[in-house]
């Protein structure tokens, strides 16, 4: 009795000294699990899935444990770029071994944190095998910022035998590309000179152009003209193709603290300091960008009706206070910018009256004339001729009348480019085929002269008037 108890007791001796050596003296080293979050997710804001392998489960006895995970820190940290919080991977148990978890009930999501939660309480026994599990980035939540995070993850097991996932922790590395995501196309901005209020307004004319910008790197933005002169296209009349600098635009950007305006040019001209602009919240932003012509610019070059168009190149580079990517980032689209000038016409005149009195026997000798300076302003986008003509056949005081053809209308001295010519019902050409213009005045003369004089002889006195109309077109 006494050899077989002997026996017994040290059986059982070995077999916890073998439990205890197995598990109580196996090491490994800290291993490396790689995630790149890619730009689309990041985008579109929508969570991105991938399986990594979680280490290997080793089985004790058939007994029931539960599956968990914690992470070491509250944050993913990264040396170049900040942190960002560990409860936006999730982590759920594809399989163990040859156990696969996916779709059932008892398998839990569980966002990392360091306090751990249960993913899995086991209903069965568990076999010993590899463990995978399905990571889940929640996006939409987050400003990503480009850098390589990290924060140390441990999946383990618990309950009375529960057996141990190896390695115990590893190091969970997720990337944050670096990238600047504009459109690939930005269309054309066009600047419309519908009005001739531009020209004469204070500010000149500008126009805007919305263009979205989704990035993880702060940038700075740039624009070159693909040419020195705005090409020109016209279906309108034109005595000659204009030539016309782009250098008479501006650029710039609104609400950018950091913007400058910068005028048009073939070599890339930046739009901000060299800080740039910081990552937009959510990684997406719209920057307005803004043309502006001055009203000096616009009378000197942009006067003929019809569409000035130069290609435009957008850069944007990633700034210099940007460390990570170490290697450039930068992006490119194209677009155009137009201006569109519409046929616009104006005459004004100054002085609606004209008297020419005759009130003494020298005037009836001599004639008499009125000199009208600055009597009539005009404005015209396309070449043009200047009519005059009377709406009635006579000058007229009751039943009494004048013959139109006293009347002289011409220039004053000094006045150049405008003919004399007697009044009609039938428009009479001041002005031939003159080159498009922004508030042209004419002085102007009107008279009687000694050689009409006698259609006045034994009129009644009184004021013989006559209605005069200055038209661009003859009608």
């Amino acid at each position: 009795m006494q050899r077989k108890k002997l026996h017994i007791k040290r059986n059982f001796a070995v077999y916890f000294l073998g439990l205890f050596s197995f598990y109580g003296h196996r090491t490994y080293a800290q291993t490396t699990t790689s995630i790149t979050l890619p730009q689309a997710n990041i985008q579109a804001r929508t969570d991105y899935n991938t399986t990594i392998n979680a280490g290997t489960y080793n089985s004790v006895i058939t007994l029931l444990p539960s599956f968990s995970v914690k992470s070491t820190a509250a944050n993913f940290t990264s040396t170049t770029s900040g942190s960002f919080p560990a409860s936006l991977v999730h982590m759920k148990l594809s399989s163990i071994g040859s156990l696969v978890l996916l779709g059932l009930g008892t398998n839990n999501e569980v966002a990392l944190s360091t306090s751990g939660g249960v993913l899995y309480a086991a209903v069965a026994s568990v076999a010993s095998g590899a463990v995978t599990a399905n990571a889940r980035i929640a996006t939409a939540s987050q400003t990503w910022t480009s850098g390589v995070f990290t924060d140390d993850v441990s999946f383990y097991t618990q309950g009375l035998l529960a057996g141990s996932i190896s390695p115990a922790s590893f190091t969970l590395s997720i990337t944050i590309p670096g990238f600047i995501s504009p459109p690939s196309s930005i269309g054309t901005t066009n600047i419309a000179v519908n009005d001739l209020s531009f020209y004469r307004s204070v500010n000149g004319i500008s126009a805007s152009q919305v263009i979205p910008v989704s990035s993880t790197v702060p940038y700075v933005p740039s624009i070159r003209s693909s040419s020195a002169q705005f090409s020109f296209s016209t279906t309108f009349a034109n005595n000659a193709s204009p030539v016309s600098p782009v250098s008479t635009v501006s650029a710039s950007l609104s609400g950018v603290a950091t913007a400058t305006s910068a005028i048009l040019s073939t070599s890339d001209q930046t739009l901000t300091s060299a800080a740039g602009i910081a990552v937009p919240a959510n990684n997406s932003s719209s920057i307005t960008h803004t043309y502006a012509i001055s009203t000096a610019f616009l009378k000197s070059n942009f006067i003929q009706a019809g569409t000035y168009t130069v290609p435009l190149t957008y850069t944007w580079n990633k700034s210099s206070s940007a460390t990570y990517p170490t290697t450039p980032v930068q992006a490119q689209a194209s677009g155009n910018l137009t201006i569109a000038v519409s046929d616009l016409g104006e005459i004004i005149a100054n002085q609606q009256s004209v008297n020419l009195p005759f009130t003494t026997t020298s005037n009836y000798v001599n004639g008499v004339s009125t000199n009208m300076p600055t009597h009539i302003k005009l404005s015209k986008t396309t070449p043009y001729n200047l009519y005059v003509r009377a709406t009635s056949s006579s000058f007229t005081s009751g039943v009494n009348s004048i013959p139109l053809s006293v009347l002289r209308i011409g220039p004053m001295t000094g006045q150049t480019g405008v003919n004399t010519v007697t009044l009609s019902t039938t428009a009479q050409q001041l002005i031939q085929n003159a080159d498009p213009v922004i508030d042209r005045t004419l002085d102007m003369q009107y008279s009687i002269p000694a050689s009409q004089t006698s259609n006045l002889f034994g009129k009644p006195a009184g004021t013989y008037t006559a209605n005069i109309i200055y038209s661009f077109v003859a009608p």
